[in-house]
């Protein structure tokens, strides 16, 4: 069966001037180069487990709070480039916020910068006001959200990522023609 996780869970080819928002703090902070983008390695067994598991509980959220408000796709584009960001939660009673949901066999006391980076650029992307970060929890009494941290949307601090990632995409640009 793990062959066929790993065919499920890979990476998707690459799409010329077409950026992933959960990949861009990575970017950002020297952790992927252009190779290793243009080009990405093959996942640790173990990392795709993870993530399988996590996509699992991600579905079940959906099931509980509403596929009408769940997994929104945006594309934001900037110059020539586009930033596709799929949020996990738009809630309907909360319209000026954005949620995303983090998975993980610990219990966290606040959100990884990582985290706290992807849903800062929702914040912008989805034109909310604030952006909250999850960690879906079960115990004995049953399931619950724990807040592990909340944003405010700061379009100047985006405009700068943004043109951070542009500089990523002209080197990765002459990659691509070469």
């Amino acid at each position: 069966m793990t062959p066929a996780l790993k065919l499920k869970m890979a990476s998707r080819m690459r799409t010329r001037g077409r950026y992933n928002s959960s990949e861009l703090y990575a970017i950002t902070h020297g952790w992927v180069t252009p190779e290793d983008w243009l080009h990405p390695k093959d996942k640790e067994v173990e990392d795709i487990l993870n993530m399988w598991a996590g996509t699992g509980l991600h579905n079940q959220l959906e099931d509980l709070m509403g596929k009408k408000y769940s997994e929104e796709k945006k594309v934001f584009s900037y110059k020539d480039i586009n930033l596709v960001g799929k949020v996990d939660f738009l809630p309907p009673n909360n319209p000026n916020e954005v949620w995303e949901f983090k998975t993980s066999k610990n219990l966290m006391r606040t959100m990884k910068p990582w985290a706290e980076h992807q849903i800062k650029l929702y914040t912008t992307m989805f034109e909310k006001d604030i952006g909250k970060v999850y960690q879906p929890v079960q115990n004995k009494n049953g399931i619950f959200l724990k807040d592990i941290g909340t944003v405010n949307r700061d379009d100047r601090w985006f405009d700068l990522e943004m043109a951070k990632l542009y500089e990523f995409h002209e080197k990765v640009e002459k990659l691509w023609v070469a």
